[in-house]
């Protein structure tokens, strides 16, 4: 049980630091929409942690893809075929048509200093 805690403390880590790293991409009413925010009433936390994020690992060539926080939040982000035309060049051999019908969805929650954390669930055996 302890160490289940522990990977999902290192996952968690792992994604602040690799989002940190990486070039943000995503620019509201151009590359998402925020579909929905449930009850909440301060938005700009959510857009500032999306605008400072690249959601390509979670987009896909030819349609949307909702994503939601554990807030409630829902966000929909725009194809890559719709970037790729109307914002700036994207390489569109880097996405998917579908996701794995086993893809693994995290669980995505606002982080501290605009970020977006994503939780995954670990699975295999334990040592």
């Amino acid at each position: 049980m302890k160490k289940n805690s522990l990977v999902k403390y290192l996952l968690l880590f792992l994604g602040i630091t690799f989002s940190a790293i990486l070039n943000a991409q995503e620019i509201q009413g151009k590359t998402y929409a925020i579909i929905g925010n449930a009850s909440i009433t301060a938005m700009r936390p959510y857009i500032d942690a999306l605008n400072n994020s690249d959601m390509k690992y979670h987009r896909l060539k030819k349609d949307r893809n909702i994503i939601e926080f554990n807030s409630g939040v829902k966000v929909e982000l725009f194809s890559a075929t719709e970037i790729n035309a109307n914002v700036h060049p994207l390489n569109l051999s880097d996405y998917p048509e579908k996701f794995p019908t086993n893809r693994d969805i995290p669980e995505f929650t606002l982080g501290p200093n605009n970020f977006i954390m994503e939780a995954h669930h670990v699975t295999g055996k334990s040592h």
